[in-house]
């Protein structure tokens, strides 16, 4: 084998550049470099001499949770529905409750200790947690026990409604975390991706985000009980950047727990982005959510929910559910993606773009706490603005064709064509979702 080896010369960077552009005629590697919506140079190719830092894994479990959302009006109903996605092959469940319910009723049936739940409460929280504990002492069960996360998270319902009451939100999030006597705390920053903010941006609010709930808790001497941090993220269709965009937020989110003094267990649920899912020629959101649901995985997320891919059309149904379920399904018993933790440690490529993404999202998270914070820079309508000229740059790309949306901008279905939404509006004073196919057609 050595002898095979000597009979190959070495070859270094720019031994390659001068072969490409002799090869290319004269097309340099300058020339084929790219600048990506982060305004980061994407080379044409990457080799060892790009990294100058030991190569280390940044996450040791490669199993995730297949999750369901689950949006509860009827406990009954939505019991019935979630024992339907469990035994379909779902291993946690997403419930979405912005009322009182019947919590027995509600969990008839489901083995809690086997499976991982999320409970997102918007304005029941007070009620809810006794419910819950409740029934849990009834089982005999306590929910450290129990994958559970409970999130009561006011700062994402504030940038998504532009309207609250600071104080009164802050003392019913503290009074949530004493009530649950919970050593857990769960973020949605999902609005950043779902609004058009480019992958460092998203992750310097989402850090943002974080960081004001650790204050309001190392405020009331409460941030030495925390654990668990589970932070929800959006992912899109840039698969190798998505990759990189999720390994970088696990290495910056130490930094702001170091400010603390505090090393709590990372939880990162990730869910497929609305921003393109268009609303015709919908089987074309299959192959969307399964290039985002795959750099999800790749890029080490603890639970996955694909949304369906109709969603944008029709209410949930049992074909667009099961469809949901299958391709994560896939992802685990047909491409074993859940053997390997951290597939993308050691390449070039996605070490450098880790490395870059994480640098530019430190910089922007370090210019909004000179500011106050989240919350301040949101109240001065920086963040608004700020996304907004990013969203606005990247829909004209499609709209000018350098970017494609297979069935919107290029390809369309004659049998299911586009139509534009006239009597689309703007509501409320917060971030509003960005749709593609209403902004392109």
């Amino acid at each position: 084998m050595e002898k095979l080896f000597s009979e190959f010369s070495p070859a270094n960077a720019e031994d390659w550049k001068a072969r490409l552009e002799r090869d290319l005629k004269g097309i340099t590697f300058n020339n084929l470099e790219v600048l990506d919506r982060n305004d980061i140079k994407i080379h044409p190719f990457y080799t060892i001499e790009d990294r100058s830092d030991e190569v280390t894994a940044v996450f040791q479990n490669p199993d995730w949770e297949i999750c369901a959302s689950i949006i509860v009006e009827d406990a009954k109903t939505a019991n019935s529905k979630s024992l339907q996605e469990l035994q379909g092959g779902a291993s946690g469940l997403c419930f979405i409750i912005n009322k009182e319910v019947d919590i027995a009723d509600l969990l008839n049936g489901i083995e809690l200790k086997f499976i991982y739940t999320h409970f997102s409460v918007t304005n029941n929280e007070q009620s809810f947690i006794p419910a819950f504990k409740k029934y849990l002492g009834a089982a005999n069960i306590t929910l450290d026990e129990l994958n559970c996360r409970i999130s009561f998270d006011p700062i994402a319902v504030y940038l998504a409604d532009g309207e609250w009451q600071q104080e009164e939100a802050k003392q019913r999030f503290l009074n949530f975390i004493a009530q649950s006597n919970c050593s857990n705390i769960s973020i949605d920053t999902t609005l950043f991706q779902n609004t058009g903010a480019n992958s460092s941006y998203q992750l310097a609010c989402a850090l943002a985000q974080v960081n004001e709930y650790l204050y309001w808790l190392d405020e009331a001497n409460r941030i030495k009980n925390i654990k668990n941090v589970e932070v929800s993220l959006a992912t899109g269709t840039d698969f190798f950047e998505e990759i990189a965009k999720i390994r970088a937020f696990r290495t910056l989110l130490p930094l702001v727990f170091k400010q603390y003094d505090i090393n709590p267990n990372v939880q990162l649920h990730i869910e497929t982005s609305g921003v393109y899912r268009a609303p015709f020629d919908a089987y074309n959101n299959l192959l969307r959510d399964s290039i985002a649901g795959m750099a999800a995985v790749l890029g080490g997320c603890n639970s996955l929910l694909i949304r369906a891919f109709d969603e944008n059309i029709n209410t949930s149904n049992n074909f667009s559910s099961r469809m949901s379920r299958n391709q994560q399904l896939l992802f685990k018993e047909e491409s074993y993606l859940h053997k390997i933790a951290d597939v993308a440690s050691g390449s070039y490529y996605l070490e450098t773009l880790t490395t870059q993404i994480a640098t530019k999202s430190w910089t922007y998270f370090q210019e909004i706490e000179k500011a106050g914070g989240l919350i301040a820079y949101f109240e001065k309508g920086i963040i608004q603005s700020e996304i907004a000229t990013q969203a606005t740059k990247w829909i004209q790309e499609y709209k000018d064709g350098k970017r494609i949306l297979i069935g919107v901008n290029k390809y369309p279905n004659a049998a299911d064509q586009p139509i534009a939404n006239a009597n689309k509006k703007i509501v409320g004073k917060g971030l509003q979702p960005v749709l593609l196919s209403d902004e392109i057609i």
